[in-house]
């Protein structure tokens, strides 16, 4: 991976920490614990993982036709990559603890019945995919390139505030995981 700028890195650092925690919660859980959920509506860790891994895959097609305008027009990288009013806004919003429960975009719930295995393997590919497109923006002007939020779509969103969300995103569903073991009826570990 190519050296990048400090607030690149910054994202990409992010990202690991991201991976670490995902890969601390599974494994400190038997499959038991890592597909039961709280109540008829809460997910598991399970289903928080699998949520991201396909959120995520989404969220990353559409980041990357931004990164594709922006190479085939030229634009280059004039400064640091700094989100958008709006898109600061909006990932700030995704940061825990959740104050406010939302829904999670059509296409994107989690599976009911995806083995561990399969979880974090489609979790991790899509961060190794961030990773391919962080290092693609190190010399790109992600402040000026723009691409469709693929869950709403009369939306642009910056490249640089893009950037910003994925990790966000991934930091509410890991505390909503490690809410998960704390939660009333959470099975015990057998010793």
């Amino acid at each position: 991976m190519p050296t990048l700028p400090p607030e690149l890195q910054q994202i990409a650092d992010e990202i690991a920490d991201a991976d670490r925690r995902a890969d601390a919660i599974s494994a400190g859980a038997t499959d038991e614990q890592f597909h039961w959920h709280p109540g008829a509506t809460g997910w598991s860790i399970g289903q928080c993982l699998d949520h991201l891994a396909v959120i995520n895959a989404i969220y990353l097609k559409a980041l990357a036709s931004g990164i594709d305008q922006a190479r085939s027009r030229g634009w280059r990288r004039q400064g640091p990559s700094v989100p958008g009013f709006f898109g600061a806004m909006f990932a700030r919003s995704m940061e825990p603890p959740v104050k406010r429960r939302l829904s999670a975009p059509t296409g994107t719930q989690p599976s009911p019945d995806r083995d561990r295995e399969t979880i974090l393997r489609a979790y991790h590919a899509a961060h190794d995919e961030f990773r391919r497109i962080l290092a693609e923006c190190a010399d790109l002007d992600t402040n000026r390139a723009t691409f469709q939020n693929p869950f709403i779509r009369i939306a642009r969103v910056k490249v640089s505030s893009g950037l910003r969300v994925i990790p966000a995103h991934d930091r509410r569903h890991l505390w909503q995981a490690e809410q998960v073991c704390r939660a009333q009826g959470f099975p015990k570990s057998e010793v």
